[in-house]
């Protein structure tokens, strides 16, 4: 698949799951003013950031299709990467609101919500929305090889956990327990938070350059040709699906120059069939035996 198909089917996902989300929320705002539901307006607000976090991708996106070029010569992946770390921080600040309106509630002794089966019939649609949207979108994402759609499938199936959250207060809200439903809404701040903690965690270690692939692996695999000595100062950075590698590779010292460089053409052409998330690799000759190369 080239990078313009690639870029589309992203974009496609993007669009369709961006409509879902948008009317989940609507669905669930509309009950939580009717009924007067802390834990059903805050989950709306949880579903409120997977719809704004599709328009960050969207946008992010438009970027990352873009060329390497003279200024970014590595390409523009990283904005990519760094349109799912937003997403982390707009999990955390809506989180904020949850938390908020919960411990108002709570302190201030609302009157509990007016719940009846219809707020039932809006979170089970919700629920089994959610699993159908993350699902599809976590299953394109690994086709598609995009760490954004990955990050927010696992945003949308966290809604799923947030929903049946909200299922359980009503069920308590009906039974006569006033403070059943702004708890509701505190166990939905403990699963947003632990969302926005894994999205933000996967994707800052892209942008910070951490390892991506175990670089005895590559050692293994590039030692393995005929010719090479041995290899070392292995290091690897980027995404999954654009991953940079570069190491120092010794070879003969009385090999020629062209010899030598068919040589690490081997080594890159073996790490490129084996590891198919590699698209660059920067090999470094050096001399067998020369004590200031072999760190």
């Amino acid at each position: 698949m080239d990078g313009r198909e690639r870029i589309r089917g992203i974009r496609w996902t993007l669009w369709w799951v961006l409509i879902a989300n948008l009317l989940v929320a609507f669905g669930k705002a509309i009950y939580g003013w009717y009924s007067g539901s802390v834990s059903i307006t805050s989950d709306a607000i949880h579903s409120a950031l997977d719809s704004s976090s599709n328009v960050i991708g969207l946008i992010g996106l438009s970027f990352s299709a873009a060329p390497a070029d003279i200024g970014h010569p590595y390409g523009h992946r990283k904005f990519e990467i760094l349109a799912s770390a937003l997403i982390g921080v707009l999990i955390f600040a809506g989180g904020y609101e949850v938390g908020r309106t919960s411990i108002e509630s709570l302190l201030q002794h609302h009157p509990g919500p007016r719940i009846g089966w219809g707020g039932f019939a809006v979170v089970l649609g919700t629920i089994a929305t959610n699993y159908v949207v993350s699902r599809a979108e976590r299953r394109t994402g690994e086709r598609l090889q995009s760490p954004f759609l990955i990050a927010d499938a696992q945003h949308t199936a966290s809604d799923m956990l947030v929903s049946m959250t909200v299922l359980v207060a009503f069920i308590a809200t009906r039974a006569g327990l006033r403070w059943a439903d702004p708890a509701g809404a505190l166990v939905v701040l403990v699963l947003i938070v632990r969302v926005g903690w894994r999205v933000l965690r996967e994707n800052v270690q892209v942008l910070v350059d951490a390892a991506v692939v175990d670089p005895e692996r590559i050692q293994k695999l590039a030692a393995s040709v005929k010719g090479v000595e041995s290899i070392h100062r292995v290091r690897s950075r980027g995404a999954p699906g654009a991953v940079h590698v570069d190491l120092h590779m010794q070879v003969d010292p009385e090999l020629t120059v062209a010899t030598a460089h068919a040589i690490a053409h081997q080594v890159e052409d073996l790490l490129r069939a084996d590891l198919t998330d590699i698209i660059d690799v920067t090999i470094h000759i050096e001399p067998a035996g020369d004590p200031e190369e072999s760190i």
